[in-house]
């Protein structure tokens, strides 16, 4: 195993069992690390990730978490590779207790519920008129599901990207955690002053509420997805005016909120 230098998976040897013969093999693993991330000094989280894309990672979470409004928030970024911490300045000072409020409504059962006052902030509807078509979402997805060679080579990874107008996405983007690759995705297109309102999300994870509010947050009209949404996505995503698609593979896909987005 090499250790100088990490990057987005790490080469083992490992013994494989296959037909009653053991077998001695290299294997490439995705890599983890602890990433903290630090706002004028103040830590604000640590989450495992996987060490790639990072200054997209610390914008697009703490954006959306609510405690940065934008890009043009942050004034310097620095990355500790030796602690694997994210430092990062912004121009004005900033609330970091918006990360630890907690909201809860009634209605548990089949209500909606809200986990922050950000969340809780954002359920009115997106205003965009951005519509898509059948092919251009299959064409995405397809382009996602094939496009990862990090995936083909550890399978131990969720990749995102992030589609303006319906076209193939410049970037695809890997990592351990599904949240992450989001945020990472999202962080990409801040610091690129990208338009959200006429995007869309590819996702190969589950489509929980956290997915859902990031998209929300960022004005991201439709979230794509391999994997199926949550029932608090699917209640949360009507009101939000959000798109929610998931089983997409092999051109089919289940549109479950704002379908006449489809067309």
């Amino acid at each position: 195993m090499n250790t100088d230098e990490l990057g987005a998976c790490t080469e083992f040897d490992v013994v494989r069992i296959k037909d009653g013969n053991r077998i001695e093999e290299k294997h490439l693993i995705a890599t983890e690390v602890p990433c903290t991330i630090e706002i004028n000094g103040k830590e604000a989280a640590t989450i495992m990730a996987t060490p790639t894309y990072l200054k997209e990672f610390a914008v697009g979470y703490l954006f959306t978490a609510g405690v940065i409004h934008s890009a043009d928030d942050v004034k310097e970024f620095y990355c500790d590779k030796t602690k694997w911490r994210l430092d990062i300045q912004t121009k004005h000072d900033v609330d970091l207790e918006m990360l630890g409020k907690r909201v809860y409504t009634s209605g548990c059962g089949k209500g909606v519920m809200y986990s922050s006052m950000i969340q809780l902030s954002s359920r009115h509807a997106i205003e965009t008129d951005f519509t898509i078509g059948h092919p251009a979402l299959s064409n995405c997805m397809k382009w996602l599901l094939t496009s990862s060679s990090l995936y083909r080579e550890t399978h131990g990874v969720h990749s995102a990207a992030l589609s303006l107008n319906g076209d193939i996405p410049d970037v695809l983007i890997d990592d351990i955690g599904r949240h992450n690759a989001v945020d990472k995705v999202i962080g990409y297109g801040l610091v690129r002053n990208v338009d959200f309102s006429h995007s869309l999300i590819l996702s190969t994870g589950r489509i929980s509420s956290e997915i859902l509010h990031k998209a929300k947050r960022s004005g991201i009209p439709v979230v794509l997805s391999r994997g199926a949404p949550t029932h608090q996505t699917v209640l949360l995503a009507r009101d939000m005016g959000v798109t929610v698609i998931g089983f997409a593979r092999g051109g089919s896909f289940t549109i479950y909120t704002h379908s006449d987005r489809v067309v």
